[in-house]
């Protein structure tokens, strides 16, 4: 028994029941829709809405049963398999921190439906992680790498929420610098594999971070001038860096067959770095930003504090602090360069008033 105008428009009920309301409706699409309310009354609520989300919304039930078919099937490990891939083309600087994430956060959230994680999920995964003696500093990349994932499923249509948003970020804890030391490095060097050794070279003659070594260009390298310009600083500002005579010596030596200088270095260089390091006999703690680390120490009784921030391209003074270190040492090599610079004085006036 239909309802085809009047205040019960898009109305009826099916022969044989007179207890139960359905509505009938056409999407922007020309779909013919029809839903089953039950009373009377809800039935003319649920007509309204429709209409009004045909017109502000453009909404088709067919298409809303069909992503939510697509939800329900969003698994978090292939979703996140997808977003790596999204991540190697459109980020390819922090690739290797985004696999490293994901590596756990898979390992965590495994097959789990994106519809069933929530923010309580996500809180547990972080205490998790905190209760195994995961530095903070890595679980805030792990939760904006899930959060990331997040954002670009909704993009992809494959949810609706990001439960990550909202989760406190941990408080990281300054850690001082951890420069390898000579013999730390030697050690490192004998079981370098041949085609990890150049990348290692660089990063402690250069201080370029691992994710500026993955894409740094041969079109960014002059050779002519001895000087580097780096392809995608952190900073995001334009870079130059001098180079030394080693860095130098290997650029020149090695062959031009792609646009960057490592077309080859691993995916996961920071876990294959980690495992050389054990496999060297060297302390947990060192890691491939320690190449960095001892590239500014090696600097810093050298230089002096505007040209090492200048060297190590930081972009508060705050942070080229933790590298100075004044001891005993440092202060008598000092007062002795002042006294040679009083002989140095005491000489020229003694030659001019002898030349005088």
């Amino acid at each position: 028994m239909a309802r085809s105008g009047g205040k019960d428009r898009g109305l009826f009920q099916r022969s044989g029941d007179t207890k139960t309301w359905w509505i009938r409706w056409q999407c922007h699409l020309g779909h013919d829709h029809q839903e089953k309310a039950g009373s009377k009354s809800f039935a003319k609520k649920l007509y309204a809405m429709r209409q009004q989300q045909k017109r502000e919304l453009n909404f088709c039930l067919a298409q809303e049963r069909e992503k939510r078919k697509r939800n329900l099937e969003a698994k978090f490990d292939v979703v996140a398999s997808r977003y790596l891939e999204w991540a190697e083309q459109h980020r390819p600087r922090s690739v290797g921190m985004r696999q490293t994430a994901v590596n756990h956060l898979i390992r965590y959230f495994g097959d789990t439906p994106l519809s069933k994680i929530g923010k309580q999920d996500v809180e547990k995964f972080v205490q998790q992680c905190l209760d195994s003696g995961m530095a903070p500093a890595s679980i805030n990349r792990c939760r904006s790498t899930l959060s990331s994932i997040f954002t670009k499923a909704i993009d992809w249509q494959l949810c609706a929420n990001n439960p990550a948003r909202g989760v406190m970020h941990l408080k990281e804890n300054n850690v001082s610098p951890r420069p390898l030391t000579s013999e730390e490095e030697a050690r490192l060097f004998v079981v370098l594999p041949d085609h990890i050794e150049p990348i290692v070279t660089l990063a402690l003659h250069t201080g370029l971070r691992l994710g500026e070594l993955r894409v740094q260009r041969w079109s960014d390298v002059d050779l002519v001038d001895a000087s580097l310009q780096v392809t995608q600083p952190k900073s995001g500002k334009r870079e130059v860096l001098p180079l030394n005579a080693v860095a130098y010596a290997l650029l020149a030596s090695l062959p031009q067959t792609a646009d960057v200088i490592f077309p080859a270095m691993p995916v996961d260089m920071s876990g294959m770095f980690k495992r050389l390091v054990a496999k060297a006999g060297l302390p947990g703690n060192i890691t491939f930003h320690c190449l960095r680390d001892t590239y500014v120490s090696r600097l810093a009784p050298y230089c002096a504090a505007p040209t090492l921030m200048a060297l190590a391209r930081h972009r508060n003074f705050a942070t080229t602090q933790r590298y100075l270190r004044v001891d005993e040492r440092h202060l008598r090599q000092a007062v002795e360069r002042l006294s040679g610079e009083t002989e140095r004085l005491t000489v020229t006036r003694t030659d001019t008033e002898v030349l005088g």
